[in-house]
């Protein structure tokens, strides 16, 4: 036992190590890990449940193995920001476990309970990062998984320090130059410019400026969760009323984005306009939200898959689809999952 126990730091010192070297490898021992959980659904008792505990376990475990990738290759931000982050990273990928735990332990109380929990906390962190770090948008999750492909290339890159002396930039111009006594031996010369070390720099300048209205579309979004659990304590959890107050919030805050581009079409950086896509594409969903899915998209939906599910190998697909998709849509598609 003793042995073991003395083995376990070698063997996480190992896997780290391991995980650093092979940042692109380790992708395809996640992959598995997650397909495992799709393969359990159905199939045991209180599948979803186990179901859910291996998908939520296996970001979690990628969510792990980007921090070593990030150390070893010295891809660190603030350490406020991060820890911030990392909690609701950790609840964002969590709580649909939470939710079907409590409701399994305690019933439908508990799981109220742990919802209301979970969103609180998370308005509350993501109000924090926004206006006191100044956040440009909230992403979700709050860490986005790494992408590991511009690793090794990141690498190769020089860092700041290096940088600055080996280099110095033109006032007028703002070209970067290399210094006379920093250049490498004729024959070891590339001959390319120096990579644009500060442009990285720039976009992250651009990042934590945030107009007033973004500030509120931002807010507006964040706060949503809230509003629509009020709303269904006050109107009921089947009324139309939720579901038109959360679409509202959604559209007012994506229009208010959209307004600041018109008045400043560099208003938005690339990332913010990236997440507006995302939550416009996810409008979507609201058809598959109650009271939506039940009083109009359901059978439509599940008449779909069933004449699709006759043509040769689409069955595979939608058969399992159209069995599922009714546990699916009141487990996943709710309103306050942002």
């Amino acid at each position: 036992m003793s042995s073991l126990l003395f083995s376990l730091p070698e063997l996480y010192q190992s896997y780290k190590s391991w995980v650093s070297k092979n940042p692109n490898n380790i992708g395809d021992w996640e992959t598995s890990v997650k397909w495992i959980s799709y393969f359990l659904a159905g199939r045991i008792n209180n599948s979803h449940i186990v179901s859910e505990l291996i998908y939520c376990l296996s970001n979690l475990l990628v969510m792990f193995n980007d921090r070593i990738i990030k150390k070893a290759y010295q891809i660190d931000s603030s350490a406020s920001v991060e820890k911030i982050k990392l909690w609701l990273t950790v609840i964002e990928y969590s709580e649909v476990f939470c939710e079907l735990s409590a409701s399994k332990l305690w019933g439908n109380t508990g799981k109220w309970i742990i919802i209301v929990s979970i969103q609180i906390f998370k308005c509350i962190s993501r109000m924090f990062l926004i206006f006191h770090y100044k956040e440009p948008i909230i992403q979700n999750p709050s860490i986005p998984v790494l992408n590991r492909k511009t690793i090794s290339h990141q690498k190769r890159n020089i860092s700041q320090s290096e940088f600055d002396s080996i280099s110095f930039t033109l006032k007028r111009s703002g070209r970067v130059m290399r210094k006379i006594d920093s250049s490498p031996p004729i024959g070891l010369r590339d001959w390319k410019p120096l990579p644009q070390l500060g442009a990285d720099n720039r976009n992250q300048l651009l990042e934590t400026t945030i107009s007033k209205r973004q500030l509120i579309a931002e807010s507006i979004y964040i706060a949503k969760p809230i509003i629509h659990l009020t709303s269904m304590a006050c109107f009921g959890t089947k009324t139309w009323k939720p579901w038109m107050i959360s679409l509202a919030l959604d559209i007012t805050s994506m229009e208010l984005y959209r307004s600041s581009t018109k008045k400043n079409i560099q208003a938005l950086t690339p990332q913010q306009r990236l997440q507006i896509s995302k939550r416009t594409m996810l409008l979507i969903l609201y058809f598959l939200r109650s009271p939506m899915y039940e009083q109009y998209s359901k059978d439509r939906i599940h008449s779909f898959l069933i004449g699709l599910s006759k043509v040769p190998l689409a069955s595979i697909i939608c058969t399992p689809l159209a069995q599922y998709l009714p546990f699916w849509q009141n487990t996943y598609f709710y309103m306050w999952s942002t």
